[in-house]
């Protein structure tokens, strides 16, 4: 580990010292807010965002108001379930409770804090999910999460560095975080001296190396992330003694268009648009889910392929997501009066495809789907889209070993003094490979761990300087407050 010399110079020095600004760091540094403690945010990159203000803005969260006035009965209890089920029981359940049921509070800190409307989406995205339970602005975006909350940094005291990034975390001879060196634009890198740091740097999908090492089922996968999530904290906390736990899990996509990273929402299918393959035949079960379609899609020619469906699908998606509309249709997608005319455009066998359209709209009106599909939508019909689609991986799901209330532990169990956790440099809710991810748990899992970390390093900071004892009580479960709660 990188030890600091008994001659180091502290060039200066901050409270809470936080390694990335992306939605983890950004919800760290407002929640470590209070206007006693100097807060500081580095950011690698020129902009600040990561893979929030690449994603749709999908929060995961049960509970809420938004469900409520659906008529959505959802507690923190079933929502973890849900998780358990569909990773096997992989993730931690006291980490996986924790936030889920806090997942609602977390909303209302959010629209309190930002100012920001958070929508219940109306349609079932994933078939994991028993309740419908994903949330985002209404631009079906994370830009708007990012720009609200990087617009009250000022007003809160908190010191934001973008194009600066952290070179290496300095420990005593025991462990103990002291500060981390940092490099800003054309200056010498300089160390400033930490009395709490937190680490919310993203995964390592952009790190090819990495991915060779520790998750080779996504190692063949084009990557549609942000790059600056290249594992950096994982090294630095594996240095200072902390654990690592499920480095193999990932986050994939089945549906992302060819030649660009824009994501096509899932909606679509769950709308009822259908996948076919090069040779212009379906080939899965398409309501499966984005994640389990990966290596369906990937056992195609070409490993790619294409998603077809129809004017009304269309309308409805642009409705339901601005940015479908506004970004998805102008760049990638095609449209023909007729079924043939659409094949042409995808060099597909037009008889071929316009057999297949007609077995699926048979299977629509009551006949036998030979592949088990029990939820369409409505026929296709006149006129026709298409978008050529090919599985990416998002973010890696594995990481640094934390505790409820987001702090580094080592193998033992013991604590990293001084270090916390979130987002994708956190171990998060998934399970080994690519089947364990549930939508809308990135944002929680960057949300929720960002927002514990700040509280809870705050809170053993102002604790310690009035004399108090800094261990924190016991984590809060739902319905109960104390420090690092999401409440």
């Amino acid at each position: 580990m990188a030890v600091a010399p008994a001659a180091l110079h502290w060039h200066e020095e901050v409270d809470i010292g936080i390694a990335g600004a992306g939605g983890c760091g950004l919800a760290a540094a407002h929640a470590a807010a209070d206007g006693k403690l100097r807060i500081a945010v580095w950011e690698k990159s020129e902009a600040a965002g990561g893979n929030t203000a690449l994603s749709c803005g999908m929060i995961a969260a049960a509970g809420t108001a938004q469900q409520r006035a659906a008529g959505v009965f959802d507690v923190g209890e079933d929502f973890a379930r849900d998780i358990l089920t569909r990773n096997g029981g992989c993730s931690d359940a006291a980490l996986t409770r924790r936030l889920c049921e806090g997942s609602a509070s977390l909303l209302e800190w959010i629209g309190d804090r930002c100012g920001i409307v958070l929508e219940l989406i109306p349609t079932m995205c994933d078939p994991g999910h028993t309740r419908l339970r994903l949330h985002a602005p209404a631009a079906r975006s994370g830009r708007p999460l990012v720009q609200a909350l990087l617009r009250s940094l000022d007003r809160r005291g908190i010191s934001l560095h973008p194009a600066t990034p952290v070179l290496q975390l300095w420990t005593d001879a025991a462990g103990t975080v002291l500060g981390v060196q940092v490099k800003r634009p054309r200056k010498a890198p300089s160390n400033v001296r930490c009395h709490k740091l937190i680490l919310a740097t993203g995964g390592f999908g952009a790190n090819s190396a990495a991915l060779a090492q520790h998750c080779r089922a996504a190692e063949g996968l084009r990557y549609a992330g942000h790059p600056g999530s290249s594992g950096e904290a994982l090294v630095w906390g594996t240095d200072a003694g902390a654990a690592t736990r499920h480095l193999d899990a990932y986050d994939a996509h089945a549906s992302v268009a060819v030649g660009s990273n824009l994501l096509i929402p899932w909606i679509m299918i769950m709308a009822g648009g259908l996948l076919v393959n090069q040779r212009g035949e379906r080939f899965a079960d398409e309501s499966c889910g984005p994640a389990a379609m990966v290596p369906r899609v990937l056992a195609q020619p070409g490993r790619v392929a294409y998603e077809i469906f129809d004017g009304r699908i269309s309308r409805a998606v642009a409705a339901a997501d601005a940015r479908f509309a506004n970004e998805v249709v102008p760049r990638v997608v095609r449209r023909a009066d007729d079924i043939e005319g659409l094949a042409r455009q995808f060099q597909i066998d037009p008889s071929a495809l316009a057999q297949t359209v007609a077995a699926y709209n048979a299977a629509v009106a009551g006949g036998d789907d030979p592949f088990g599909r029990t939820a369409f939508g409505g026929p296709l019909s006149t006129p026709f889209y298409g978008i050529r689609i090919a599985p990416a991986l998002l973010e890696t799901q594995g990481g640094l070993v934390i505790d409820p209330s987001a702090r580094v532990l080592r193998a033992d169990g013991t604590i990293v003094p001084n270090l916390y956790a979130g987002g994708g440099t956190a171990v998060g809710l998934s399970a080994p490979g690519g089947n364990g991810y549930l939508l809308g748990n990135g944002l929680l899992c960057a949300l929720g761990w960002g927002k514990i970390a700040g509280e809870q390093a705050a809170h053993e900071l102002l604790t310690a300087r009035a004399g108090g004892d800094p261990v924190p009580p016991t984590p809060a479960t739902e319905g109960e407050g104390g420090p690092g709660a999401l409440t």
